[in-house]
C-alpha cells in the first residue's frame, strides 16, 4: 500500500493513520532519549562512585599513615621512658649499696668529739611499743592469728597499755637504718614511676 493509495482512505482513516504515525514516532524518540538518558546519568553515576571511591581510599590511607606515625611516636616515648625508669632504679640500687656498706661503720663506733679517739656506740634500745608504732606510723598492719610457732610474726607486736610493750624489741640502729634504705628505694621508684606516667601523659 502506497502513500497515494492512503489518499484515497476516508478521512477518519487518515487521521487515525496520521496519529498512530506520530504516537509511533514519539515512542521511538521517547525510547531513544530514554536510552540516551539513562547511559548519560549510568556513565555520571558510575564516574561519582569512582571519584568517591578513590577519595575514601585517599583519607584511609592518610588515616593510616597518621595513626601509624602516632603509634610510632608513642613507641619512641614509652621506650625513653622505660630506659630513664631502668637507668634510675640502677642509680637507686647503686646508692643503696653504697649507703648499705656504711651501715657497720656508722652503727657501731663514735667520737665523743671532734679528734676524740672512737669508741663503741653505747646500746640503744628500741622497745616493742617503739617498734609497734613505728611499724603501725608505716602502715604494716598487725601480725594476724596466723602467725605461728613455725612462722612467727617478724618483730614482737604488743598490745598497747601492757607491760610487753616496754620489752626490747631487739632492733638495732643499723636494722633501722637498712629498713629506712629499703624503704626509701621503694619510694624512690614509684615516684619515677608516676612521674614517668604523667611524661607520658603530657606528651599524649
Amino acid at each position: 500500500m502506497g502513500a497515494l493509495d492512503q489518499l484515497t482512505w476516508p478521512l477518519p482513516a487518515r487521521l487515525a493513520a496520521v496519529a498512530l504515525a506520530c504516537v509511533l514516532s514519539a515512542s521511538a524518540a521517547g525510547s531513544i532519549a530514554y536510552g540516551f538518558g539513562f547511559r548519560y546519568a549510568n556513565a555520571l553515576g558510575t564516574t561519582a562512585l569512582s571519584d568517591l571511591k578513590s577519595k575514601h581510599a585517599e583519607q584511609a590511607l592518610a588515616a593510616e599513615s597518621a595513626n601509624r606515625l602516632q603509634l610510632l611516636q608513642q613507641v619512641t616515648r614509652a621506650n625513653e621512658s622505660e630506659s630513664l625508669l631502668f637507668n634510675l632504679m640502677e642509680q637507686y640500687a647503686n646508692e643503696k649499696q653504697l649507703l648499705q656498706e656504711r651501715i657497720p661503720h656508722v652503727t657501731t663506733q663514735y667520737r665523743p668529739a671532734p679528734g676524740a679517739v672512737t669508741q663503741p656506740i653505747p646500746r640503744c634500745v628500741f622497745t616493742a611499743g617503739w617498734l609497734r608504732d613505728f611499724n603501725t606510723a608505716l602502715g604494716v598492719p598487725a601480725p594476724g592469728p596466723g602467725a605461728t610457732a613455725a612462722q612467727p610474726a617478724q618483730a614482737p607486736w604488743a598490745t598497747p597499755g601492757t607491760d610487753a610493750e616496754l620489752l626490747e624489741s631487739g632492733v638495732t640502729p643499723a636494722d633501722i637504718l637498712a629498713h629506712a634504705q629499703d624503704y626509701g628505694l621503694w619510694v624512690r621508684g614509684n615516684l619515677a614511676r608516676l612521674n614517668g606516667l604523667l611524661d607520658l601523659q603530657e606528651k599524649d
